[in-house]
């Protein structure tokens, strides 16, 4: 940046809970550890985080601009939790009403994931006219999901809600979260994959697909006996290191037993958050496990290339 040009201002946006904000916490020290000459506004979408937690958090990334919008809406607030999927998962669908009107783009992160590379690459994106830009989820059928929903056929597929950049402007004039509510009352039970079904039947085939390196996933790098891979295997080349990992699934890197390949990513900028102890405490790690996450990772890393 020249002298004088003012930074690029980033809206990042989560929807998240007590028990999750120490893993946001570590999601954004990785955002502005590689993106040094940014402007963050970081939207926390919340149910009740204390005022502790909140300066804690802030902690991590000082300079930057906290909102911590609250959920008021009761049809969110009733929702219980499905499989692993709670509540909050499905705050995201606050975003258009609860951040300013002239908030135009917006990106929603999870906060089970850590960013690699400099986050400019992705808000950066042109979009092409699309609400939203997303991966695509090797481990949703989606001719089936279309079917089942009575959807049109379409090659574009089903896409991850892990990483969101949405068109604000597109999403607001449409209303299109609208429906959203509907099928959350509605539909419940049919919703295997929570908000995230939603979303695929709010903008199917009508999304712009990134990356994959963009929402590296476990399923996309580990070929477990459970894991039945539906997209063809040409949407994710591999061999090209990861710019965010997304630690899906159950077994996450704070696990007691954190089986992924790129454990030591979390553990890395966890470092740099005031909740270091208290995560270690509960996975149960000590010094050797530490080191052996370090070494697995740095290995399995080594045999990637960076573009």
């Amino acid at each position: 940046i020249e002298m004088g040009e003012p930074a690029l201002e980033i809206t990042i946006a989560f929807g998240v809970d007590t028990a999750y904000v120490p893993h946001m916490a570590a999601t954004i020290a990785s955002i502005v550890s590689n993106s040094k000459d940014c402007q963050f506004r970081f939207f926390v979408i919340h149910d009740g985080i204390s005022d502790e937690d909140r300066k804690q958090v802030e902690a991590v990334a000082p300079g930057h601009q906290f909102e911590w919008p609250v959920i008021t809406d009761s049809r969110m607030l009733n929702l219980g939790t499905r499989h692993h999927i709670n509540r909050s998962t499905y705050y995201r669908f606050a975003i258009p009403e609860l951040l300013p009107a002239t908030t135009s783009k917006v990106l929603y992160l999870d906060s089970d994931l850590v960013v690699l590379r400099d986050i400019r690459e992705l808000w950066n994106t042109d979009i092409q006219g699309h609400p939203i830009a997303a991966v695509q989820d090797p481990m949703v059928d989606y001719k089936g999901f279309a079917k089942r929903w009575d959807l049109p056929a379409s090659e574009r597929g089903y896409f991850n809600a892990g990483v969101l950049l949405f068109d604000l402007d597109y999403i607001r004039s449409q209303n299109v979260f609208e429906p959203a509510f509907d099928l959350m009352l509605n539909r419940w039970d049919d919703l295997d994959f929570g908000d995230q079904c939603i979303l695929n039947i709010l903008f199917w085939d009508n999304w712009m697909k990134l990356d994959p390196t963009w929402n590296v996933q476990r399923c996309m790098v580990l070929q477990e006996p459970n894991h039945t891979a539906y997209a063809d295997a040409s949407a994710f080349p591999t061999g090209r290191r990861p710019k965010i990992i997304h630690y899906t699934e159950h077994n996450k890197p704070w696990s007691v037993d954190a089986y992924h390949p790129y454990p030591w990513s979390y553990y890395k900028y966890l470092r740099h958050t005031p909740y270091w102890k208290e995560i270690n405490r509960k996975a149960q790690t000590n010094f050797f496990k530490l080191l052996r996450r370090y070494i697995k990772t740095q290995l399995n890393f080594m045999a990637l290339r960076s573009d």
